[in-house]
């Protein structure tokens, strides 16, 4: 038997009822089997407040077609009211199907044989010998959904979608039901929609629009969630010529509106095929609605996706889509305007960035989204009351507590006023007034979210944080027992009555009171925790005590504790008194290897590290010779900006404020304690700010190159010859056998680190490496005159004739076709810069009045 799809497996009955079978055979010895069974169960006390139909069990000819719901019996075996069924719910949250809702039919699930004579519609099988109408075809079960529901739910447990098919052919022929209002509706219809959908016979769905276009032609009905539904299998599943003729013909009388459509746009923007295809361009452009910029762009943006939210803008962009409410749309519009400063935006955008006043002037619905301009009545206010000798009057935290509390106007209309009459914040009061008038946290929550995108913030508090804590957690109760203490917002920030109310609860046993004030103790305690380990990191560091600081480092890491900007800060700042790039000491390379474990247990962190300390860093390993050390860490950097497991923030990178272009900047000059911003990860590293372009700039890619020639060359070769001719086999055609690791390519490691960087998405030119290779190879094969007694040993030291060299760099370049031009061209161009450099360095050494540097004669 093929198991019951989701909607009719769930059906649940509270309490045992009896099913009596309903056999086809003689009627008049059945009976009488069923009058004999039926006595003995009833004397038996089985059968009490039991009955399935009237008259059924006793004369199989005489059956009833309104059967007689079976009571509900408490535990004194009492009859009481049944349940009434729940009211119609809206959106379709569950397909689980309580049996109080099928009310006068609820018997009728239970009696399998009757339920296999009223589904056989075409009267081929049990109902073949069925002398009366089946039930949906009499009169006064015309329309009944609730009798539909039932033999669907048989159907569709016994067959599945061929049952479900079954059903829908029979209520077809008979076009008489368009209940769409009832209970059982939502998972009726969605229930065949879904049938229909997965079936490979075209027929069925094409007959259910015709069913669905006959309903509201008819009687003025929608079927439940159709568009929606349709166009949701047809884009999951790719077929798009699909989707958009099932747009046309469905947008006429079934579009659902902007919202949900909107929702379904969200829901697939991020399909990069879909994208792609044109597909979702088309059915918006298709759509009557051209208001999705708010929708779209913002949600985009916020799931790190901005490269999609780029290309959405534009589309939306050419047909006059705009933003209309400021807010939203300001972080991505800063961003558009810091990476991407060629890009020109639309005044409306201009205006959001800009908090422009044209903002305010557009009326949103209940305020929502109305944005109150930098020059404010409170700042008229102000120059007026010092011209005239007025003192100013700043808000008052009481008296707009009764403000929010009257309930004689709208909370939206009470924060709607707030701001525009330019208050920029509010005190603790205010907020508890504008919670009280919440029946949730996810009410308190919306309250909080209205008023951050009105400009609006709430003084920082100790009962701001654990009234935040509470709606995080979704606690209702303990948030309202906040809400609703006598207590002042003040007691919170004092720590010593706050201990003293403890103990008078605790002594008094009021148990909700001492729960509460234990709670907010609690999280107070977070934020002291918070500065107690940030105060322990900082005497580690000043104390130079490396073991407390890592420890301090992880402890705070595993506990989920923040570090201060004022320590990150302090750290940065000694990194880069302390690291040295030139004049190393004999610890130097210690006091690095020390900087760069602490740099990455910050990263560890989200904690971002400025671009100017990763080049530090680079270049103190690079002059010291640690190649090994140095390649480690530019590959972990490509990773910290690549990687998405390397971010709390799924699609985002943390990046410095001293990283971050001005537009983006600007804003978040007065904030706090900031570290820095997340950025999106799919940020072009083409764009000219993107960390990893700051860090493998032209100038870092030609030292890299010197920085490896120096470490193999500059030393004898006597160790090193065998690993220089092994490396310098010729380039394979596919370049993928031999050694992988960029040690295993002697002075042509960093040409292998850098292709390596290049396959993990760094941007990096051909041309511009090749260049830095060249330069080191004209030291190397084409200058005679040297003024840097390295330059002339490391040309003493080579073994390598030209075209090793060229091979080795070729393969470790990685690709078919090599780094370097052929070799003939190459000799000329190193033979023809060689001379030119070394008449330049001849000319030098003659002005500084110095003699050419005698080549040594190396004993290999």
């Amino acid at each position: 038997m093929p198991l019951a799809p989701r909607p009719f497996r769930d059906v649940n009955f509270h309490r045992f009822l009896l099913d009596l079978r309903l056999h086809l055979r003689p009627r008049s010895n059945q009976a009488f089997i069923w009058h004999l069974q039926l006595r003995a169960l009833q004397k038996h006390g089985y059968a009490t407040g039991t009955q399935p139909y009237s008259v059924a069990a006793i004369n199989f000819e005489a059956v009833t077609d309104v059967p007689s719901p079976p009571a509900v019996l408490d535990g004194t075996g009492i009859s009481v009211k049944s349940l009434a069924p729940p009211p119609n719910p809206g959106p379709l949250k569950s397909l689980t199907q309580h049996n109080e809702l099928f009310t006068k039919w609820r018997a009728l699930l239970r009696d399998s044989s009757r339920l296999a004579v009223e589904t056989d519609f075409t009267r081929e099988g049990p109902a073949k010998g069925w002398r009366s109408l089946l039930l949906v075809d009499k009169v006064e079960h015309r329309g009944d959904l609730t009798l539909w529901s039932c033999l669907f739910d048989y159907q569709a447990r016994i067959n599945g979608d061929l049952g479900t098919q079954k059903v829908w052919k029979a209520l077809w022929g008979r076009k008489f039901l368009y209940d769409v209002e009832s209970p059982l509706a939502p998972v009726f219809w969605q229930t065949i929609l879904e049938a229909a959908i997965r079936s490979d016979d075209s027929k069925f769905l094409q007959s259910v629009y015709v069913y669905s276009e006959w309903m509201y032609a008819t009687y003025e009905v929608k079927w439940p969630r159709l568009y929606s539904t349709i166009m949701t299998h047809f884009l999951r599943s790719r077929q798009h010529s699909q989707v958009l003729q099932w747009h046309l013909r469905l947008m006429p009388t079934f579009y659902p509106g902007p919202e949900e459509f909107a929702e379904i746009l969200k829901q697939f923007a991020s399909e990069t095929e879909l994208y792609r295809s044109f597909t979702l361009q088309s059915l918006y452009i298709l759509n009557p609605n051209r208001q999705l910029y708010d929708k779209l762009v913002p949600y985009l943006y916020a799931r790190g996706e901005a490269g999609l939210a780029i290309s959405w803008r534009d589309v939306l962009i050419q047909r006059d889509d705009v933003p209309m409410l400021p807010v939203p749309v300001r972080p991505f519009l800063r961003y558009l305007q810091g990476y991407f400063p060629k890009r020109s935006l639309h005044p409306k955008e201009s205006a959001a960035v800009s908090q422009d006043h044209s903002f305010a002037e557009e009326e949103e619905v209940e305020g929502v989204g109305k944005e109150v301009p930098d020059v404010s009545r409170e700042f008229f206010n102000r120059v007026h009351g010092e011209t005239f000798g007025i003192s100013v009057k700043n808000y008052n935290d009481s008296l707009g507590s009764k403000w929010f509390a009257s309930s004689w106007i709208s909370t939206n209309t009470a924060i709607s006023t707030v701001a525009a009459l330019g208050i920029k914040q509010i005190g603790p009061l205010s907020l508890q007034s504008i919670a009280l008038r919440e029946e949730s946290s996810e009410g308190v929550s919306k309250r909080i979210n209205q008023l951050q995108a009105h400009g609006i913030t709430v003084v920082d508090s100790n009962y701001l944080r654990i009234l935040l804590y509470f709606v995080k957690v979704k606690d209702d109760e303990l948030l309202f027992d906040l809400l609703q203490s006598d207590f002042h917002p003040d007691v919170f920030d004092d720590p010593q009555l706050l201990a003293r109310l403890l103990e008078t609860t605790m002594d008094s046993g009021d148990w909700r009171t001492y729960r509460l004030l234990l709670a907010a103790r609690i999280i107070i305690m977070q934020k002291m925790t918070r500065e107690s380990a940030n105060a322990v990191l900082r005497a580690c560091f000043l104390n130079r005590d490396p073991r407390g600081l890592f420890r301090a480092l992880d402890d705070m890491r595993a506990m989920k504790i923040g570090i201060d900007s004022d320590q990150a800060d302090l750290i940065f700042q000694s990194l880069y008194d302390q690291v040295r790039v030139n004049k190393f000491r004999p610890g130097s390379l210690e006091t690095t290897t020390f900087y760069l474990r602490v740099c990455l247990r910050l990263v560890s962190m989200d904690v971002p590290v400025p671009v100017a300390c990763w080049r530090q860093l680079l270049q103190s390993l690079g002059k010291q010779g640690s190649l090994d050390d140095l390649e480690n860490l530019c590959l972990e950097l490509v990773s910290l900006f690549t990687s998405s497991r390397s971010s709390s923030r799924p699609g985002f990178m943390p990046v410095h404020l001293d990283d971050i272009p001005e537009p983006m900047k600007q804003p978040l000059m007065g904030v706090e304690n900031l570290l820095g911003v997340y950025v999106p990860r799919d940020l072009p590293n083409t764009a000219g700010l993107h960390p990893l372009h700051q860090i493998f700039d032209t100038k870092m890619i030609q030292s890299l190159v010197r920085w490896a020639f120096q470490a193999t060359l500059v030393q004898p070769p006597h160790h090193k010859l065998l690993p220089a001719r092994a490396a310098a086999a010729p380039i394979s055609a596919t370049a993928t056998d031999g050694p992988r690791e960029p040690r295993d390519f002697h002075c042509g490691r960093a040409v292998r680190l850098l292709s390596l960087l290049r396959d993990r998405g760094v941007y990096l030119r051909k041309a511009q490496v090749a260049k830095a290779v060249t330069n080191r190879l004209v030291d190397l094969y084409g200058t005679a005159v040297h003024t840097k007694e390295d330059l002339h040993r490391a040309r003493a030291n080579n073994v390598l004739s030209l075209p090793e060299m060229k091979g080795l760099l070729d393969r470790a370049w990685g690709t078919s076709l090599g780094l370097l031009p052929p070799l003939d061209e190459l000799r000329a161009q190193v033979e023809r810069r060689g001379r030119a450099k070394s008449a330049d360095n001849f000319a030098y050494l003659h002005r500084m009045n110095k003699r050419p540097i005698q080549p040594r004669l190396l004993v290999l």
